[in-house]
């Protein structure tokens, strides 16, 4: 008996040793061509400024990062398939539908585990679960529910990065989130939908600044997001509001290489990785940020340092490795904030591809917009920023035979202007975010003033230059020889549109809360810093007799103003601690409330104000439009005179003689302002008789209450009976 239980048990070994062997490794033959390209027709591709850390020191090696490892979850059902995951998020319960036809594809990519593993690889015996031992959990949690565990699951994979708190419809970016959840629950085809963001979320507008990112992780909260990898902007506020904001996500956020330069362990507020099942299947994702901490004000980031290089790949490796091995991974996503293969700075290794070690690599940081293939056949995906596109990437996995086939990534284009969707109705639920959080904004939606002509963003960051020299020689002109104001400025925009202006529209432009300072620095320090030596993000406004080509004296002392972003700026490290920062110009008050307080003193208007609004002194048709703004309820806007230009031809005449739809505007300006109708006198004694009896160019003056229809058009108008709008002359001549 001895002998038979002795030769039974070899037999054993063999048959375990042999179905092992045939596991396959974990290089994923990929059959589509490398290097195929999709890109939206619309992308206009915008890259942020990134610079190599001036140190490589300190950096953590793999082997003593501390991973955060859990238990495998129970996959859920596949009749409910909620799944069960480390992270507690929920898949959306959308509804079903196809992708729009006007959704832009790229080609798709499959694959299976070969039968031999790469070297690198982790190993072929460990790295996939036999299919009897990763369904075993499964097996006992379905025995309940009677329900069988599926082997063919379906993913679909909805892909956001650096929406930068784009929230509402913006004009020259994406639309709002009201409108994309609308979307995505239109387009999850099923029940095992994945939402995850590669990070910078939260800065850019001021909902989700003065929220300080908490609505926009609630609306994260309300798709079920999976994860969300740290970006470079999520530093902004420092890393208070990254654990504020980890506390209310119901989703891990990730940084796996985020690293204290005093203990060399990644902090303890972000996590390597991230599993959760759907139907069965188990995924994991590991979350990197890229080499971009100069994109970081300095003091945001003290005493913390990003690995990158060979020494993120090991990490990422051994961490990939740890999710198929030990959490028995059916499929491993890279969540990378940082610009893959594309920038030779911010190098992603092929060798995570070519080894097996992630089957899907989601980018961002960029602003880019692509889904490529790498070489190794594995796909790289970034979205466009502000939610102007998002991707969806549907996976199949087969987890019998231990295959993946990765489908077409479908673009979708949320561009404001061009989107096919931009009239898609609004998700309630969403909505409901704003109206919970409007008091930490409402201030921003109050006009600041007008802006006669559209300014570009030279004119923005050059007058912001000039605001902070201005600002510095008020404050301590008088005991300090300032030779400048200004320093690196970035802008969110293009241009400020003319016209009645808000704080929200100079937010979006300006989001950055970079303190204004005092600066002092030798003449041979400054002359080897970025104020002297130049570049195209630094806008200098110099005192008389200066400039960067001026004599500076080693020896002599220099003031200057600027802020805390280009004072601690990283490449200027080796002499950050010989500028030394003197003062601060007011906590809180940044480039934004300086731009705001110039627009709000009529800076950039050249029309006069507070007219009488008599006979003799008539309003004008800007201070018309900056009255209309105050009341939404003409019967309570004050009468006054006003006087314009008839700048287009009224459409008709009314039953009663009004002229209807008249145009009137302050001349040589883009103020203009609509009187809907126009009585010839107040009491109806005389009427128009014809829509040429005013013409385009005539001067007229006219009694009016200039107000805000419907809450958004600024207008003249005759209602109730009321006989408000009327002309008092017309070319000078009196029409009674």
């Amino acid at each position: 008996m001895k002998k038979r239980k002795f030769f039974l048990g070899i037999l054993t070994l063999l048959a375990l040793c042999s179905t092992s062997c045939g596991a396959g490794g974990n290089v994923v033959d990929r059959s589509k061509s490398s290097n195929t390209q999709i890109q939206s027709s619309d992308v206009a591709s915008s890259s942020e400024s990134k610079e190599q850390p001036s140190s490589s020191s300190n950096l953590i090696s793999s082997s003593s990062l501390a991973s955060s490892s859990s238990s495998s979850p129970t996959p859920s059902s596949s009749s409910s398939q909620a799944p069960s995951s480390t992270s507690s998020a929920k898949p959306s319960s959308s509804s079903s539908q196809k992708p729009s036809s006007s959704a832009t594809s790229a080609p798709s990519s499959s694959s299976s585990k070969p039968s031999s593993s790469a070297t690198s690889a982790p190993s072929s015996s460990s790295s996939k679960p036999s299919s009897s031992s990763s369904s075993s959990s499964s097996s006992s949690s379905s025995s309940s529910s009677q329900t069988p565990v599926q082997t063919n699951v379906t993913l679909d994979i909805f892909a956001f990065n650096d929406t930068h708190g784009n929230v509402k419809d913006t004009e020259e970016k994406g639309l709002g989130i009201a409108k994309t959840t609308t979307l995505v629950k239109q387009l999850s085809r099923n029940k095992n939908s994945i939402f995850i963001s590669q990070g910078d979320m939260w800065q850019g507008s001021v909902e989700s600044n003065y929220t300080k990112g908490n609505l926009v992780t609630e609306w994260m909260n309300s798709l079920d997001f999976v994860s969300m990898t740290v970006g470079n902007h999520e530093f902004d506020w420092g890393t208070d509001a990254i654990k504020q904001n980890s506390s209310i996500a119901n989703f891990p956020t990730l940084g796996i290489n985020v690293v204290n330069k005093s203990t060399g362990q990644r902090v303890d507020y972000l996590e390597p990785s991230t599993t959760f099942t759907r139907a069965g299947a188990k995924i994991g994702v590991v979350g990197a940020i890229g080499n971009c901490l100069g994109s970081i004000s300095g003091s945001k980031v003290k005493g913390l340092t990003f690995v990158t290089g060979d020494a993120l790949t090991e990490l990422v490796k051994d961490e990939a490795t740890r999710l198929r091995n030990e959490e028995h991974c059916d499929f491993v996503i890279y969540s990378y904030h940082g610009s893959g293969s594309r920038d030779p700075e911010d190098d992603y290794d092929i060798a995570l591809s070519s080894g097996g070690y992630v089957d899907l690599v989601l980018e961002g940081h960029t602003h880019d917009d692509y889904a490529e293939i790498d070489e190794a056949g594995i796909y790289h995906v970034q979205c466009r920023a502000y939610n102007r596109s998002i991707y969806q990437i549907t996976v199949d996995l087969d987890l019998t035979n231990k295959s993946v086939s990765v489908g077409t990534p479908i673009n979708y284009n949320l561009s404001n202007e061009y989107s096919p969707y931009k009239n898609i109705a609004e998700d309630s639920e969403t909505n409901a975010l704003f109206t919970k959080y409007y008091d930490y904004y409402s201030f921003a939606y109050q006009d600041v003033g007008y802006v006669s002509t559209r300014k570009s963003g030279e004119e923005l960051r050059n007058k912001i230059a000039e605001l902070y020299f201005a600002a510095g020689k008020e404050k301590w002109g008088s005991s300090y020889n300032l030779i400048f104001g200004g320093g690196y400025m970035s802008i969110r925009g293009s241009y400020l549109e003319a016209g009645m202006v808000n704080y929200s529209d100079i937010n979006n432009l300006f989001p950055f809360d970079n303190d204004i300072v005092l600066c002092s620095s030798t003449g041979y320090n400054l002359k080897r810093t970025q104020f002297i030596t130049g570049s195209d993000l630094y806008f200098i406004n110099w005192a008389d007799g200066m400039s960067p080509d001026y004599n500076f004296d080693n020896y002599t002392t220099y003031y200057f103003v600027t802020d805390t972003y280009s004072s601690d700026f990283y490449t200027n490290e080796n002499y950050a601690q010989r500028l030394e920062v003197l003062d601060f110009y007011q906590i809180g008050k940044y480039a934004r409330d300086l731009l705001a307080d110039f627009i709000r003193s009529g800076g950039w208007s050249d029309m006069p104000v507070n007219h009488a609004g008599t006979l003799e002194d008539p309003k004008t048709i800007r201070e018309a439009l900056e009255q209309a703004r105050l009341y939404d309820d003409f019967s309570l806007s004050p009468d006054y005179i006003f006087k314009g230009t008839v700048s287009r031809q009224a459409s008709d005449i009314g039953g009663s003689g009004d002229l209807k739809k008249v145009y009137v505007k302050d001349a040589g300006t883009a103020y203009e302002i609509m009187i809907y109708y126009l009585a010839k006198t107040p009491d109806r004694s005389k009427v128009f008789e014809s829509v040429y009896d005013l013409n385009v160019g005539d001067i007229l003056v006219f009694h009016g209450s200039p107000f805000l229809y419907n809450g958004s058009t600024p207008e003249f108008s005759n209602s109730g009976g009321i006989i408000n709008t009327y002309a008092i002359s017309i070319n000078g001549t009196p029409t009674l």
